[in-house]
């Protein structure tokens, strides 16, 4: 039995539905507001940002596959919050960069704290040796992906 409402009420749910039931699960435990009060959507761009360092907003929107005007839009909110800072492009002067402010870390630490709250949460009545298979399995399935994705933006 599945646990998750099926995706096709009409049939029963095939292994490959469930895990993307799963995973938009977790998306949406993942994209709650916190107490750090950074837009879900923003907070993975801020989080890219601090993984990559500063970046030009076309270069952020590829790393997130995303338009860049979505993603600019995105970082003029965060430039409002005080979230981002943008420099000039020493390659570039005419560019810009945006990079995560002080207070944009200190937010991204603070909603990164509370997601791994509610996952320590949900992994108390889990045996450890459940939760290290589940990170096992899903780092396998996001490398999988990311070399996907890889071989197609190589074609």
């Amino acid at each position: 039995m599945h646990v998750l409402s099926s995706l096709d009420d009409n049939s029963t749910q095939s292994v490959e539905e469930s895990v993307l039931a799963a995973l938009m699960a977790i998306g949406r435990l993942m994209r709650q507001r916190t107490a750090s009060d950074i837009d879900p959507g923003t907070f993975w761009l801020l989080h890219t940002l601090r993984c990559n360092g500063a970046l030009r907003v076309t270069e952020l929107a590829a790393k997130m596959s995303l338009d860049s005007s979505t993603v600019s839009r995105h970082v003029q909110q965060l430039d409002r919050s005080g979230l981002v800072e943008r420099k000039a492009d020493p390659d570039d002067g005419r560019a810009q960069l945006v990079d995560v402010s002080a207070r944009g870390h200190e937010l991204l630490n603070e909603g990164f704290a509370q997601r791994k709250a509610a996952l320590i949460q949900h992994f108390v009545s889990w045996d450890r040796e459940d939760v290290e298979a589940l990170e096992r399995l899903l780092n396998k399935f996001v490398n999988d992906i990311d070399s996907t994705i890889a071989e197609l933006e190589q074609k």
